[in-house]
């Protein structure tokens, strides 16, 4: 038995009038790419590879797993010795030339245009949105210009008031990498130079998870400084970083349409950033916005799980959603 976690997003198309549904895509193009190697997407890596292995309906679903591996990829280990002062290294091959490691796997059912995901660390709801674009229009299922978002659907009674959006505060812990210390010097003909020097402040470069999901999410008007001079934090070595986006009466687009894009961007943010959405009629914090459910599942003797149960699982988690009115699926 393992505990997994659910989360449920909902498919919304670029061209909202052309009445697909994303399970009725889906089942075609996996039907229509029948050898699951013809379901094998490059990533950007040359030897990194993503593809839909076993996918069928359940019960009004279609559901499958998606997995990810790396060609050639060895799996480092450890030998355990309690008297060693350093454990020994080593890396097994796969068990054949045929055969590959996996990195991770991830489960999806999908019902008109209603998602749940049991997600990995690798494979989330990012790379199973980029991986249906991919294989949607490999079997000219939707245009090169059309795309599909994966999108989080907050509850019925949350939802209309994040169309009333007012700011969205992002919460983000940020590490801090010490540059060298540099002063500014002027030579003879009175031009600035840059020298290191062992006192004089020093430049922070700010990293990490947290940072790199506030950079993507930012649109591009908004930009994140590359450095920080700090030396009153030099200490912590780390901080937390507060973004509040908000809007005057001066602005001239529309600003409600611009803060529901950025909504639009945190879709694939879990854990990196916390964020609350400020409406006219009050906050919604992140896990008020995103649905999701943590579940037990059995394993087999090798530690895999029992597809079966886990397709059970998540068709009863989307029926119980909209039996109390969280959601409505488009089929």
């Amino acid at each position: 038995m393992t505990t997994k976690s659910l989360v449920y997003k909902v498919a919304r198309f670029n061209d909202q009038n052309n009445g697909h549904s994303l399970q009725n895509l889906v089942t075609k193009a996996l039907k229509s790419k029948k050898a699951a190697i013809n379901r094998r997407q490059q990533t950007d890596s040359e030897n990194h590879f993503r593809l839909i292995n076993f996918n069928g309906p359940y019960k009004g679903m279609r559901v499958g797993e998606m997995f990810d591996y790396t060609k050639g990829q060895k799996q480092p280990s450890a030998l355990v010795d309690e008297k060693a002062e350093e454990l020994t290294l080593s890396a097994i091959s796969p068990p054949n030339k045929k055969s590959e490691f996996l990195h991770s796997i991830l489960y999806f059912g999908v019902k008109g245009n209603a998602v749940v995901l049991s997600q990995s660390m690798s494979l989330r709801s990012l790379q199973l949105e980029d991986y249906i674009n991919w294989l949607l229009r490999s079997c000219g299922l939707i245009q090169e210009e059309d795309y599909i978002i994966l999108s989080d659907q907050p509850p019925l009674d949350k939802r209309k008031k994040i169309h009333s959006t007012k700011g969205i505060e992002l919460h983000s812990p940020v590490d801090l990498k010490p540059s060298k210390p540099v002063s500014i010097v002027q030579d003879r003909k009175g031009k600035s130079n840059q020298e290191v020097t062992d006192t004089k402040s020093i430049s922070l470069s700010p990293s990490g998870l947290g940072w790199d999901a506030l950079k993507k999410i930012l649109p591009s008007e908004i930009s994140l400084p590359a450095s920080i001079n700090a030396d009153d934090i030099i200490s912590n070595r780390s901080l937390e970083v507060k973004v509040m986006l908000t809007w005057s009466k001066t602005f001239k687009d529309d600003p409600t349409k611009f803060l529901d894009d950025i909504s639009n961007q945190l879709r694939h943010v879990d854990s990196e950033v916390d964020y609350s959405i400020i409406t006219k009629s009050g906050k919604i914090t992140r896990d008020e916005i995103k649905l999701k459910r943590s579940v037990n599942v059995a394993t087999n003797d090798e530690g895999m799980i029992k597809k079966e149960e886990m397709w059970e699982a998540m068709h009863s988690w989307l029926d119980s959603l909209v039996n109390d009115d969280k959601i409505n699926i488009d089929i």
